[in-house]
């Protein structure tokens, strides 16, 4: 277990690839029930009530997952998804599981100091999740990390233009 949290951490400071991960539908299905957990704990911690929090998290995981297993498939990669996916919600595990303080400093602080600097934390939080998926991306794609950040971008924006649509609201 520590040789995987360890993994993880160094995925997030860009010095892994998913290609290092076992192909495990395993530990694919472990890491995604972990990633629902974490995003459903940020949800509750920013306000929203559970079950609102889980559709959102279930609804955004199944839009990732989707868009990854069509890509992969369009360009004759499908055996890279049981990895990339893995990595890409370890990873969102890890941004997620740091994201509770600064939702938690947001959500109680009001109009504060404290939930100033827990936006700011947030804002910091997703532009290195960005580069992380970008990192992810252009290992699993065979492309540069400009492009894979560029991907990441696009993606995050669809997310939330998606989520919005669905659950209303950003």
């Amino acid at each position: 277990m520590q040789a995987l949290i360890t993994f993880f951490f160094e995925l997030c400071l860009l010095r892994r690839a998913p290609q290092d991960l076992p192909a495990s539908d395993t530990l694919f299905r472990l890491i995604l029930i972990a990633d629902v957990a974490v995003g459903v704990l940020v949800g509750v911690a920013s306000g929203l009530q559970t079950l609102a929090s889980a559709a959102q998290v279930v609804a955004e995981t199944a839009l990732m997952l989707s868009l990854l297993y069509l890509a992969l498939g369009l360009v004759g990669h499908p055996g890279r998804f049981t990895q990339s996916a893995t990595a890409l919600l370890g990873s969102g595990v890890l941004i997620g599981a740091l994201a509770l303080a600064p939702v938690l400093l947001g959500a109680l602080g009001g109009d504060t100091d404290a939930a100033a600097l827990g936006t700011l934390l947030l804002l910091a939080l997703m532009v290195w999740n960005i580069a992380i998926n970008g990192h992810i991306l252009r290992h699993t794609f065979g492309i540069g990390l400009g492009q894979g950040i560029g991907i990441a971008v696009v993606y995050e924006l669809l997310a939330i233009v998606t989520m919005s649509a669905l659950f209303g609201g950003l």
